[in-house]
């Protein structure tokens, strides 16, 4: 996924018959859910929030994630 000019990176996998797992190495967190849809999309928003927090904290402005 890429905001601004940096890339994050998201791993999923299945975790057992009924849950999954998504990954952001760079920002070392971790989402569990039922659905591949459902981990992916949570951790966006959090890579997302992640970002603003850190525009926020240096006085910058709220970027978006990039479509590639």
């Amino acid at each position: 996924m890429q905001v601004g000019d940096k890339n994050y990176e998201i791993l999923i996998r299945r975790r057992g018959e009924t849950g999954y797992a998504a990954f952001c190495p760079e920002l070392e967190l971790i989402v569990n859910g039922t659905a591949h849809e459902q981990v992916e999309n949570k951790m966006k928003e959090l890579i997302l929030e992640h970002v603003a927090k850190d525009q926020a904290a240096k006085g910058g402005s709220k970027l978006e994630e990039t479509k590639a």
